[in-house]
């Protein structure tokens, strides 16, 4: 109740506490490669930051603020000023929070996104190598998604055109992996695999291109691996996305009996 009251009774200085919080962690998302998807030119991310340092900015220069500090008693000017100061400060930090944030293009480095593809990648001739005897056809294909996306992010070109191959090749593989059924044994597996796809393209350029695909998807199949895998591939503060897929593929890989395809 006494939370409720605070707020009731300082609805400014709890506005300028959400809005703070709101860039505090929208740095955090943005440190680790977390876009919620893109904005224009920019990102979800930075979209969210921007805009609370802008209400911050408005709250600053509140003019209720100054007219009790004209008018009211010395103490109470004091205590505004006081306030005002403390908020000047706070928004001086969300500022510099935002900054640091990108707000147009891509996300990610090149290198980032090369280092994420590698893995999965590597992750994807794993598993075909396990699952060979078993399902040749699912190795097969996985093994060509794979070498699309090897080929892709060590194509040695930079730029919008690479991001657009690279794109392509981890659309491609999507597909591939809608192609196998969700009542395989790796199926957890894959849906961390479309998790970590689903993080490339969402850092590269063009959204989703059209592929000319190897295997015939199914789009159920891929909706289930996107929303299973959500919940399968954990981040960790202060690790990569590439190091986040290797930690959650191999612990499922273990805890399924596929220990044979972890990442090295």
């Amino acid at each position: 109740m006494n939370v409720l009251t605070n707020i009731w009774n300082h609805p400014k200085t709890s506005a300028a506490g959400l809005l703070i919080a709101v860039v505090s962690i929208a740095g955090v998302l943005s440190q680790q490669g977390i876009s919620l998807g893109k904005a224009g030119t920019g990102t979800v991310v930075s979209l969210a930051s921007a805009l609370a340092t802008a209400l911050l900015g408005l709250l600053a220069k509140d003019p209720e603020a100054a007219s009790q500090q004209v008018g009211g008693s010395a103490s109470q000017r004091a205590g505004v000023s006081s306030t005002s100061a403390k908020l000047g400060a706070w928004i001086l930090i969300a500022l510099t929070v935002s900054a640091t944030l990108p707000t147009t293009g891509c996300t990610k480095s090149t290198s980032e996104l090369q280092s994420d593809a590698t893995t999965l990648a590597s992750a994807l001739n794993n598993l075909a190598a396990v699952i060979q005897t078993s399902d040749a056809t699912a190795a097969s294909n996985l093994k060509t998604a794979a070498a699309a996306l090897t080929a892709a992010a060590q194509s040695g070109t930079t730029g919008p055109a690479w991001e657009l191959a690279l794109n392509a090749a981890t659309s491609g593989a999507e597909v591939v992996l809608s192609a196998i059924p969700v009542t395989a044994p790796y199926a957890a597996l894959l849906s961390i695999a479309v998790a970590a796809a689903e993080a490339i393209i969402a850092n590269t350029v063009g959204g989703r291109t059209s592929v000319k695909a190897v295997a015939t998807g199914n789009n159920g199949n891929l909706l289930w691996y996107m929303r299973t895998g959500r919940g399968l591939l954990r981040h960790r503060f202060g690790r990569g996305p590439a190091g986040d897929f290797k930690a959650s593929w191999n612990t499922e890989a273990a805890a399924t009996g596929f220990a044979g395809a972890a990442v090295k």
